[in-house]
């Protein structure tokens, strides 16, 4: 049953397949180096991804690099170093093992993976069988390899205002595997969170991908975020924590608050463009009302007395595109 999991999945693999994917496909000669034994043919360059199928032996016979490239390497068969094999990558590789996959050598001490400069395989370590996955994160040899398979690797994580004081978010991943989606989460306190939206994750093999986000209504001052990546079985990976400072004048103020009645807006006629809306929202994020206003008063009076009691909305948005809001309790 896992054989025919691992060949599945490499069909999948390999139907998606973009040019940045050297697949292993023969193993003749000098192994590794020889450019008809990958599809697309060449041999794997900085920011490819190496796919190893199920049934397929690669053997690694020399020193195959000297300017140590990125590589996502995925191993469902065998990767196999001959004595003075050696794989000297850069810090952002990974190696992935999955099940039934392994790796081999000849036992000899000049059979070498390297990430980062930092041993990760050795031959005297032996046979190496998955799942398990080697990178920047990981031991060192003998303890190169840790268990289990990398489903994700956060390359970055990055969080801005935008003009209009929203905040942009966008990520970049490599080694995505088996993840179905990404979780948005924000937080006031950086310990309680909650999820704001969320991604699904894109139907595709790059060896980099990129993921952006932007959070219309985030709260004044400082506001954190993070990503968390799901997996199909269930396991979960967070990216960084970072904040964004969202320290914006308020442009209309509200009273009272609570309300019963007449609900008064005051809005600061300069800072804002007209035609204006403003819009009520229930907690659950229902439209309860909505006004537009072509010429603004710098005081408006709105009628709810017609809404059930609870907590609302009130979102002011104008021609230039500013929002802001307001939360009123009706009692």
């Amino acid at each position: 049953m896992k054989t025919i999991f691992t060949v599945l999945l490499f069909l999948i693999l390999f139907q998606h397949g973009e040019a940045t994917i050297r697949t292993a496909i023969s193993n003749t000669g000098q192994g590794w180096v020889v450019s008809s034994n990958w599809s697309p043919s060449g041999i794997p360059q900085n920011g490819d991804t190496v796919l190893v199928p199920a049934g397929i032996t690669i053997t690694v016979k020399t020193n195959i690099y000297s300017n140590a490239p990125n590589l996502a390497i995925r191993v469902f068969g065998r990767l196999h170093f001959d004595p003075g094999g050696k794989l000297e990558l850069g810090s952002a590789s990974s190696v992935n093992i999955y099940p039934n996959g392994y790796i081999t050598s000849t036992g000899s001490p000049s059979s070498v993976i390297k990430i980062g400069n930092v041993n990760k395989y050795q031959g005297t370590s032996g046979t190496i069988v998955g799942p398990a996955f080697a990178s920047a994160a990981s031991g060192i040899s003998p303890n190169g390899f840790a268990l289990g398979v990398l489903a994700v690797k956060f390359q970055s994580f990055l969080v801005k205002a935008n003009a209009k004081q929203q905040a942009q978010l966008s990520w970049t991943v490599s080694d995505e595997f088996q993840i179905t989606g990404y979780d948005i989460e924000r937080s006031t306190d950086a310990r309680n969170w909650r999820i704001v939206s969320n991604l699904a994750s894109k139907v595709s093999n790059e060896a980099i991908k990129q993921y952006a986000y932007t959070d219309s209504f985030p709260p004044n001052g400082t506001v954190y975020y993070r990503i968390t990546a799901k997996e199909s079985n269930g396991a979960i990976y967070y990216s960084s924590t970072e904040l964004m400072s969202r320290n914006t004048v308020k442009k209309f103020t509200v009273y009272p608050n609570p309300v019963s009645s007449q609900l008064h807006i005051m809005v600061e006629a300069s800072a804002v463009q007209a035609p204006v809306s403003i819009a009520i929202f229930t907690s659950s994020g229902k439209r309860a009302d909505q006004f537009t206003y072509d010429r603004l008063p710098s005081k408006l009076e709105i009628n709810i007395s017609h809404l059930p009691k609870g907590t609302y909305r009130i979102i002011l948005s104008d021609a230039a595109g500013t929002k802001q809001d307001q939360t009123v309790i009706v009692y």
